[in-house]
């Protein structure tokens, strides 16, 4: 998947969707205005689609994205996300064991950086817990393993599932909040297939200088997709990409921006036949150890 640079870069599909969406937009104007406060409302119609799709154009016309953070966060937290964990179950084996568990042999390896004492593991967008649920068979030296998700009836299945689990715990909200509110040295932040791509660069900036100040020493694993076309060299910022205009970002740029240094790395593109074809995920390991850099 390409990177959305301007609205030429948009596949044909979108584009003819966004223009006619801009010309229902200007018949319905009042309708335009409910789609962008509640853009992913499980009652709209193919009308409301169209429009949305006109938002969204606009907003990678206008680099707004601020604009698409704001839809990926009503989409999440609506009912309609439902459709992606009920569509998309068959992810954790056929994408995740299948081809990126190996992130957790370089994770582990890595664990001796932490030094002495007890290790907690956060995951952000946790979503149906099985990647959470199978780094806690993987890793028994880790103390405390915590899911964090914007969706509550995803962290309220798993919360029943494990409601006597002393190791493993579920949270819902914003995962900023959370470290803010919960700081502890020897955490590991793990991010799987698809949750940062969905913060504003800044947003994440933020989020790993937070962790490196409160949290060190540290470590986070990120396995990502990434615009096939982000020269990670050359464009050190975010740019908007793929069917949900989410954001490709530069994750080794940012981390060392933020006093992580890389410890690991894979560039994975996907084959012809495999789920989400084509499209470019990213993985790496990243260490917070030592004192922060001011």
């Amino acid at each position: 998947m390409k990177a959305y640079r301007r609205v030429s870069d948009l596949p044909p599909g979108r584009r003819l969707k966004a223009l006619l969406g801009s010309l229902l937009r200007r018949l319905q104007p009042r309708l335009s205005a409910a789609v962008d406060a509640a853009p992913f409302d499980p009652a709209w119609g193919a009308t409301a689609k169209l429009i949305r799709n006109a938002h969204l154009a606009e907003a990678v016309e206008r680099r707004d994205h601020a604009k698409l953070r704001r839809y990926f966060t009503h989409y999440w937290s609506s009912a309609t996300s439902g459709e992606f964990f009920d569509v998309f179950g068959f992810r954790f084996e056929e994408l995740f064991l299948r081809h990126h568990a190996v992130i957790a042999t370089h994770l582990a390896g890595l664990l001796p950086m932490l030094g002495e004492g007890p290790v907690r593991l956060v995951e952000v967008g946790s979503g149906d817990g099985k990647v959470l649920e199978w780094l806690a068979a993987q890793l028994p030296g880790i103390d405390t393993l915590h899911g964090v998700d914007l969706n509550e009836r995803e962290i309220e299945k798993c919360r029943q599932r494990h409601r006597d689990s002393p190791r493993i715990h579920f949270h819902a909200g914003d995962l900023h909040a959370w470290l803010l509110a919960n700081p502890a040295p020897r955490t590991i932040l793990v991010t799987n297939g698809g949750v940062f791509e969905y913060l504003l660069e800044d947003e994440l900036r933020a989020l790993f200088a937070e962790l490196r100040h409160s949290c060190s020493p540290c470590l986070v694993a990120v396995t990502e997709s990434i615009a096939d076309d982000h020269d990670l060299d050359a464009e050190p910022h975010s740019i908007a990409y793929g069917r949900e205009f989410a954001f490709s970002h530069n994750y080794p740029a940012i981390l060392r921006d933020t006093g992580f240094a890389i410890e690991w790395q894979r560039n994975r593109p996907t084959q012809p036949g495999e789920e989400s074809h084509p499209v470019r995920w990213y993985q790496l390991l990243a260490s917070g150890v030592g004192p922060v850099a001011k």
